[in-house]
């Protein structure tokens, strides 16, 4: 509502006339100005409320495309459950380039990381060693020429046992600088035990590290001749009768996209299994079908037409918008769509389908299992199917029933902000529009509010003006009566 105030009347305004400052608000409250600009700010009262209805269901209409792009993913169909008979022996996982299948595994021998136990040094851990030189400590790794890796640890009389573990530790692992380039750690891992220097390779399997450099500083660390070296072993294992080595228990190179871990040695076999997860499918399923009924609740809401037959009735804040009406129409007509290019399998065949005369869509995940465990391959191929260049990193074409409503729902959310109208989102579009609506109608309530001020100046004016006259006249009026009241008076004594 447009505002008016009393700023600028002077509070002695009307003593004569009886014209008060309110008496003007009033007489502006009645002028063509005054009604154009309540009018223009009802309409972007409105705009804003219809703009506010469409950013709701825009954020509506993201939170669905999220769930129908959940369709889309091989997560979503590949994912792995898996189940060992014995989870203490061994367990199995995999990716979705895992394939479904049973494995019998036995281990016979678990892999073990090489250690060297120096000898305990007779001071406390914390006591400083009074030891000058350098440590060289060589890694169970090699270079590219495939020379053991070596690494020099700087030492001075302040250090302690704790602190040379410090120092080892800090080569520890590989590091990247701000540039991207990766230094190779040592790979050995030091510990104190009850005074005891223990270097530990990071790496499991049979291989080999050691401690040398400058020899007082070697004894000194008990890392010399009475040191004990534990040497590492690989891990050896049996899978479907065959007989595999490897320097890990954490297996991933044996079956594309499966892991085994060994967990202890068992002369018991242990039977391992992949199987898809389909529970995966029957929830993105019933996330999109939850979805979609919130989002048509939305837009059932924003363009409902109430009761024409009653007095005051109340109407949606989009009722008669023909873009909602045909997203309405186009979704409804997509969720259920009997046909989807590329599969013989419709909506209907994978339990999707409206429960009730109100439009509100439901799964039937007991359709939707059957048809997955008679062939999960249709039921993935129905719901998005896409070709790929060779290395399947580029999408040539895609097609399918959540391509199909994407689609529909890109067409209102997808767009480039500043583009041309061409290359805009229908919602791009309508926000525009209703900005442009807005930056128009406050462009007309400042040329009302300008129009308003001069009328009110106007009013102070004219109204001062007869304020001064009726002064004046009073004043005469006074002098007059004042006049007459001595000649009277002078004729009467006379």
């Amino acid at each position: 509502m447009a505002s008016l105030t009393t700023d600028g009347i002077s509070a002695t305004l009307g003593q004569y006339s009886g014209i008060t400052a309110n008496d003007i608000i009033t007489l502006l409250q009645s002028s063509a100005a005054y009604q154009n600009e309540t009018n223009a700010q009802n309409k972007i009262s409105s705009i804003q409320t219809q703009e506010n209805a469409w950013n709701a269901i825009s954020t509506q209409l993201t939170l669905f495309s999220t769930k129908v792009k959940a369709l889309q993913s091989d997560d979503t169909y590949l994912t792995k459950a898996a189940t060992t008979t014995d989870s203490s022996i061994a367990t199995i996982s995999g990716t979705t380039a895992a394939s479904q299948d049973t494995y019998d595994l036995k281990v016979d021998q678990l892999a073990t990381a090489t250690s060297i136990t120096g000898t305990r040094i007779s001071t406390s851990s914390k006591t400083k060693l009074g030891l000058d030189g350098t440590l060289t400590l060589t890694s169970p790794d090699t270079d590219s020429d495939g020379k053991p890796l070596t690494f020099d640890i700087k030492l001075d009389s302040s250090d302690t046992l704790n602190t040379v573990a410090t120092k080892i530790n800090a080569l520890t692992s590989d590091s990247t600088d701000a540039d991207g380039q990766t230094t190779q750690g040592s790979h050995i891992r030091a510990s104190v035990v009850d005074n005891h220097l223990v270097l530990t390779s990071t790496t499991s399997g049979a291989k080999t590290i050691s401690a040398g450099g400058d020899g007082s500083v070697v004894d000194g660390l008990g890392l010399g001749s009475g040191a004990t070296t534990t040497s590492g072993q690989n891990a050896k294992f049996e899978l479907d009768g065959m007989s595999i080595e490897r320097d890990s228990n954490t297996i991933t190179d044996v079956v594309d996209g499966t892991t085994f871990n060994l967990n202890k040695v068992s002369d018991s076999h242990v039977t391992l299994s992949l199987t898809n997860d389909t529970s995966k499918i029957t929830s993105a399923v019933q996330d999109m079908v939850n979805s979609y009924n919130t989002l048509m609740s939305t837009i059932s809401s924003d363009l409902s037409v109430g009761d024409p037959s009653q007095t005051n009735n109340t109407t949606g804040p989009l009722a008669g918008d023909n873009d909602l009406i045909q997203l309405q129409s186009s979704l409804s007509s997509l969720i259920t769509n009997p046909n989807v290019a590329g599969s013989t399998m419709n909506a209907s065949s994978v339990g999707i389908s409206f429960v009730d005369k109100n439009g509100t869509l439901g799964v039937d995940t007991d359709k939707l299992q059957a048809a997955i465990n008679n062939d999960p391959t249709a039921v993935k191929n129905f719901f998005y199917s896409a070709k790929t260049t060779a290395s399947g990193l580029v999408t040539i074409s895609s097609s399918g029933y959540s391509q199909g409503v994407l689609d529909l729902v890109n067409k209102y959310l997808s767009g480039v902000t500043g583009a041309l109208t061409a290359n805009k989102s229908i919602i791009q579009i309508k926000t525009d529009g209703y900005q442009s609506q807005i930056k128009d109608l406050n462009s007309q309530i400042s040329d009302f509010e300008n129009t308003l001020e001069m009328q009110k100046q106007q009013y102070i004016d004219t109204f001062t003006r007869l304020d001064q006259a009726m002064m004046e006249g009073e004043s005469e009026l006074s002098y007059f009566t004042s006049s007459s009241s001595a000649l009277n008076s002078s004729s009467n004594q006379s």
